[in-house]
Order: structure tokens, then C-alpha cells, then sequence
């Protein structure tokens, strides 16, 4: 990762996620993210929406995951820093659950000028992994670039001078069957991702 400015946002990436926040019971998971008007009313906001390909060519909605939990993260194939670590994670939390159909893995590359839709496949060939829950997207244009990541709370955007030409968070972010974000964790430390897997399963006894 590169410079200063990058951890500064980072770190208020992190203040977002634990500051805006909804009281909740103790045994559920509180709605994290901010808030936003609709219909005069103030509401946590949801996801973005978004139609993109997936390693198979399949196209893959924001409105399919409506209805199921899913698990979200940023990365690209060439990453020499994060992403393996990160996407390793993920695999992990699929093997876990299974092809259990109320999860859906959504790992979201942000280098749209390389990962093509084979350089993806070969990429989840490579992960040794195969479920049909598990999905590498292709965010196809610099105007997705940075307007998905944000509402997801999260850093994706290009740096020439940050490792691999992109300033990115490591997080995995935990979203509801109504879209809305629950729990994240930091996808390269793997005691939170021991947490976040049982995130994950009181999420789905809810």
C-alpha cells in the first residue's frame, strides 16, 4: 500500500463503518453504513445497484441478492499486495457454508481494463474452488469504479503510484437479504475472519 493519504481514508472508511450504526438487539446484527432520505424518511442506505458479468459470462444483478445474505470484496487478479490474502479469505468462508443458496459470494474486481472475463476465469480456476455461490465480477468502467465501492463503504480507486496501480481496502462486508450492510472484517486478519464467520451465521439464524 502507498502513502499517507490512502491510510487517512482508510481510517475514515473504518469510522463510517463503526460510528453510523443502529441500536439492535443484542443477538442480532446492527445495520451499519449512513443514512439517507426516502420518502421524507431517513433509512440506512442500502447497496448499489449493479448488473455485471461474472467469471462464466453470467450476468449477475444487485436485485438477485435480494432475498439472501451476501459477502462482498474488492480486488483485481495482478493485486502483489492484499487481494490473495483477501480473496484466500473468502474461499475459506464459501468452503464453511457451502453451496448453501441463501449465500452469495460477490468478489468485485476494480481493474477493468485487464481482468477480462477469461482473465477472471482462470483466476477462479486457480482458487480451486467450485460453487456456483461464488462469483468474480467484472466492474467494466472507471464511472462503476467509483460508484460502487463508496456505497459499500469501501476504498477501490486507481493510484499509479500505489502497488499494482490501485488504492484498495481489504474489507469483506457482510450484507443482508433487504440489502443492507451488517458486519464487516479486515479480509487479511484471520482471527476477524474467524469472528466474521460467525457474523455470518447469526446472520442467517436471524
Amino acid at each position: 500500500m502507498s502513502n499517507e493519504p490512502f491510510y487517512l481514508r482508510m481510517a475514515f472508511s473504518l469510522a463510517l463503518l463503526m460510528v453510523f450504526f443502529c441500536g439492535c438487539k443484542e443477538d442480532r446484527l446492527p445495520i451499519i453504513g449512513y443514512q439517507e432520505i426516502v420518502d421524507g424518511k431517513p433509512t440506512f442506505a442500502k447497496i448499489p445497484d449493479f448488473s455485471y458479468q461474472n467469471q462464466d459470462g453470467q450476468t449477475v444483478r444487485s436485485a438477485d441478492l435480494k432475498g439472501k445474505i451476501h459477502i462482498a470484496n474488492f480486488f483485481f487478479t495482478s493485486c502483489p499486495t492484499i487481494c490473495p490474502k483477501t480473496v484466500r479469505s473468502m474461499v475459506e468462508i464459501a468452503r464453511h457454508f457451502g453451496a448453501d443458496p441463501r449465500i452469495q459470494y460477490i468478489n468485485f474486481s476494480i481493474d477493468y481494463r485487464r481482468d477480462s472475463i477469461p482473465r477472471l476465469k482462470a483466476y477462479y480456476d486457480r482458487l480451486d474452488i467450485d460453487l456456483p455461490n461464488f462469483h468474480l465480477l467484472r466492474i467494466p468502467n472507471r464511472e462503476e469504479l467509483r460508484r460502487v465501492p463508496q456505497k459499500y463503504l469501501s476504498i477501490a480507486t486507481e493510484n499509479p503510484e500505489a502497488a499494482g496501480g490501485f488504492d484498495h481496502s481489504g474489507w469483506l462486508l457482510l450484507a443482508d437479504p433487504e440489502l443492507h450492510l451488517r458486519a464487516f472484517c479486515l479480509g487479511t486478519d484471520e482471527n476477524a475472519v474467524k469472528k466474521f464467520i460467525q457474523d455470518v451465521q447469526r446472520l442467517l439464524d436471524e
